[in-house]
């Protein structure tokens, strides 16, 4: 060959399952949908973050100045209030019946301006754990289980769409591999038909400077082998491009030392189909073909939505649970209680008048003290509260229905819309899969027989070619004869060529359209 753009004379020898494993690790179209796989399976992780636990802290400081309207809240008419908590919260969604639970640990101190109260600063502690039940509507289902198990069915979609990339390029790279492979005996065919142009010129000037042949012949030989080399530059160029179109698919990027090198295919021969039985071949593709897979997934994740939807035309009974308890304690404020205190006098007054009137005293009234273990700081706050001495129960049901819940109601009909939809689909794509399988057997019948034609026709026409030129030799023919006869041999090849260059296409669409491309190549998928 002469001289090509970018090919040095490095040499590859590639074998076709050499160029599909180098197209498995490299090709850029499979690592692109590898993200896509893997991009689904992070999907599938972060629907299921819905179920990760909360926690939250919650420190706090207030100072509130209130203005009062009554002596007894604040002295002055202000009230003056500090307060200081510091709170905990833990939620938990499980994946089990829609239940939910929460748990609350809640401790505050409190300081008061307030002479009325009698412990000052206040502490206390409240644990509460509670938990939400659903009885109707999200209770099999809800949209977060549900967007798991959707996610999780587009992950297998997303793996049947690595596999349909994959059985593409695998497809594609048979493809120009035979191309290549043609490309390259159509230029020795040419480069065949250039040489004997070359000798029949040879021979035609020999002839003239014996006497033996006109002249004018002389013409007519070089303008028949300048066209031959015009067809062989024009294959040569080609091949070049053939070339590039397999370099682009087994190259890991445009820095590849593949783009200098002369890929020479090696595996030349016709390749095996896997069946010529009609109805075999349409079995095994009804079987096998991913884009059915993908259906049936797409349509496992429909009925996910229109249980979902189904669900969500219930109306809304949750059974609520609560539990908690208390703790208090604080420091009893100094000096005595300000009723008291206010009528001191007072009595003291009264009782000196009742001893001259020879009356009995009379007692000022008490209130009663707060029990001991109300009296102390955090500690008798956390006692109060573990030892379960103020505990609460609440139990519930909450009801929640919609009289007119068309929201569901159409969300349910658009999905059983979309089955019936995916249903149609995969009829349709049934028998575009027979078609596929039958044109395919067809085009490998087709081939078939184009094969045994080109190579009878290449028999006849190379039998053609020698008798015209010993003809021609002996002086019984013309150089437009054995020039027409070389063009027909010349053409019965090229034929051939084309023949069997369709027979290993017409193969690897057979292939493709029953599934079975990576089973012949014996590539397992992870």
């Amino acid at each position: 060959m002469p001289p090509r753009v970018g090919v040095g004379v490095t040499k590859t020898l590639l074998t076709l399952a050499g160029a599909t494993e180098m197209a498995l690790r490299n090709n850029l179209e499979i690592e692109i949908e590898k993200t896509n796989t893997a991009n689904a399976i992070q999907a599938i992780k972060a629907a299921r973050g819905v179920f990760d636990p909360v926690f939250r802290f919650e420190p706090g400081y207030e100072n509130r100045n209130t203005p009062a309207s009554s002596v007894l809240q604040g002295a002055g008419g202000n009230l003056s209030e500090s307060f200081a908590t510091q709170n905990f919260y833990f939620r938990q969604k499980t994946p089990w019946y829609g239940a939910s639970f929460h748990i609350d640990f809640e401790n505050s101190r409190q300081a008061t301006s307030n002479t009325f109260a009698t412990l000052n600063p206040l502490r206390t502690s409240r644990f509460l754990a509670g938990v939400s039940f659903p009885l109707l509507r999200n209770r099999n289902t809800d949209a977060e289980r549900a967007e798991i198990r959707i996610r999780s069915r587009q992950a297998d979609i997303s793996d049947v769409d690595f596999e349909l990339r994959v059985i593409d390029v695998v497809a594609r790279v048979e493809q120009a591999y035979w191309d290549l492979v043609a490309a390259r005996q159509d230029v020795q065919v040419k480069a065949d038909g250039v040489e004997w142009a070359r000798e029949q010129l040879a021979r035609n000037k020999r002839m003239i400077g014996a006497g033996t042949l006109a002249p004018v012949e002389l013409a007519a030989s070089e303008a028949e082998l300048q066209r031959r080399i015009d067809t062989w530059l024009a294959s040569v160029g080609m091949v070049t491009e053939v070339e590039n179109h397999l370099k682009s698919l087994l190259a890991p990027g445009r820095d590849s030392t593949l783009w200098g090198d002369q890929i020479v295919p090696s595996d030349v021969k016709l390749m095996t189909p896997p069946t010529d039985e009609l109805q075999e071949a349409v079995a095994r593709a009804l079987k096998q073909r991913p884009e059915l897979r993908q259906v049936g997934l797409r349509l496992d994740a429909n009925d996910v939505q229109k249980e979902l939807n189904a669900n969500q035309t219930k109306p809304q009974v949750n059974l609520i649970a609560n539990y908690w308890s208390s703790g208090l304690g604080g420091s009893i404020r100094p000096g005595e209680n300000p009723f008291s205190a206010s009528n001191a006098v007072l009595y003291q007054r009264l009782n000196q008048l009742s001893s001259i009137a020879g009356l009995a005293p009379i007692d000022a009234p008490s209130f009663d003290d707060l029990p001991p273990n109300l009296v102390g700081g955090y500690g008798t706050a956390l006692d109060n509260l573990f030892a379960g001495r103020y505990q609460s129960v609440q139990v519930g049901i909450a009801f929640d229905l919609n009289l007119r819940n068309r929201t569901a109601e159409a969300n349910l009909a658009q999905s059983t819309i979309a089955g019936r939809r995916l249903k149609l689909e995969r009829s349709r794509m049934e028998q575009l899969i027979q078609a596929q399988v039958r044109n395919s057997l067809q085009a490998l019948e087709t081939a078939r027989q184009r094969i045994t034609a080109a190579e009878a026709s290449e028999r006849a026409a190379r039998e053609k070619l020698e008798s015209e030129t010993r003809l021609f030799q002996s002086g019984e023919s013309t150089n437009f004869m054995v020039l027409t006869r070389q063009n027909e041999y010349l053409d019965s090849r090229g034929r051939a060529v084309v023949a069997r260059l369709e027979f290993n296409r017409a193969v690897s669409r057979l292939e493709q359209a029953i599934g079975s491309t990576l089973q012949t190549h014996k590539i397992n998928l992870p």
